[in-house]
């Protein structure tokens, strides 16, 4: 299969294409088969004129650079209107979770595989996270971009890699942080507003309140649920942590928990390895311990009591 790797720098500087391949030390869901890896060379002033051209024509108007580098990996044959709309939707999620989140510390590998016939524009993605940070997208090009745009895919997954892996014992939060995640994201984005993101919230809570109704810890019940493969309820118990973080932030000391991450993304993204260390470093970064005092209830009491905020 060809393999062609791009850095994009969207503005104002010009596209640089550079050759990638996957290499022993990478981690990839499905095998890759061989691999041509070649370069392509195109006069920077021209490529750069002409994106401006084949944008405007498509009606696309590429975002802001993101601060995070963004590797971009064309895992199957997409034409040059596909690429660029991609590429859009793309730069645009990077961005908002920038100002969401703060920048990350290494660069993004997005991996783009074409799934057509789709009942949706992004019916599957998984994060990379091994040699490298990134994400495996399996598009519907046919979709429009703002079909793309409010789609909750790419902020869920991107979200995933402001944080270590954790470990599947640990899906449970790692995914109830990209599932609270998608929402802020999407709110900078523009797609919801503030009071629209708490109704979402609220109803996801209420929707898994019943799976919750039992007298083991709260964690417990959550990897149970994941055995059973009930993500949904998982996914939503999970985010009822970062629910009561944030707005403990909030009452208590006057921030939010994506100011707090903003501050992780500097100094720690690549120190922690494990939950306890995250949840450690968190509480340094606050200077309390809430975090670690919040991770205990939720190990240590009756699930059926977690949730009894949110009535």
């Amino acid at each position: 299969m060809r393999h062609l790797t791009e850095t994009l720098h969207l503005i104002p500087t010009p596209l640089r294409f550079l050759c990638g391949e996957s290499g022993p030390g990478w981690f990839c869901s499905k095998p890759f088969g061989a691999v041509n890896c070649f370069t392509v060379h195109i006069h920077t002033g021209s490529m750069f004129l002409a994106s401006i051209l084949l944008s405007a024509s498509l009606g696309l108007s590429f975002a802001e650079e993101p601060g995070t580098s963004i590797v971009w990996h064309w895992e199957d044959d997409f034409n040059t209107e596909e690429q660029n709309m991609v590429r859009e939707w793309l730069s645009r999620v990077s961005l908002a979770t920038e100002e969401t989140l703060g920048v990350y510390p290494f660069d993004l590998h997005f991996f783009i595989h074409r799934r057509n016939g789709s009942s949706e524009p992004v019916p599957w993605a998984s994060t990379r996270r091994h040699s490298l940070q990134g994400v495996d997208f399996h598009i519907d090009p046919s979709y429009s971009l703002q079909a793309f745009l409010d789609d909750w895919t790419a902020p869920h997954e991107i979200s995933h890699l402001s944080i270590p892996f954790l470990g599947n014992d640990q899906a449970w939060f790692a995914e109830g942080y990209a599932s609270f995640m998608q929402y802020q994201i999407m709110q900078t984005l523009g797609i919801y507003s503030a009071r629209e993101v708490g109704v979402i919230y609220a109803e996801k809570i209420e929707r898994c309140r019943s799976a919750y109704d039992r007298d083991e810890d709260f964690v417990t019940v959550a990897r149970e649920l994941r055995e059973r493969n009930r993500y949904p309820d998982m996914y939503w118990g999970g985010a009822s942590y970062f629910m009561q973080i944030d707005q403990v932030l909030g009452e208590e000391y006057g921030q939010s928990f994506t100011s707090l991450i903003k501050e992780y993304l500097l100094c720690c993204r690549q120190k922690d390895k494990d939950l306890e260390g995250l949840i450690n470093t968190w509480d340094h970064l606050l200077g309390k311990d809430i975090f670690s005092k919040l991770m205990h209830r939720y190990q240590s009491t009756p699930a059926s009591g977690i949730l009894e905020d949110y009535k």
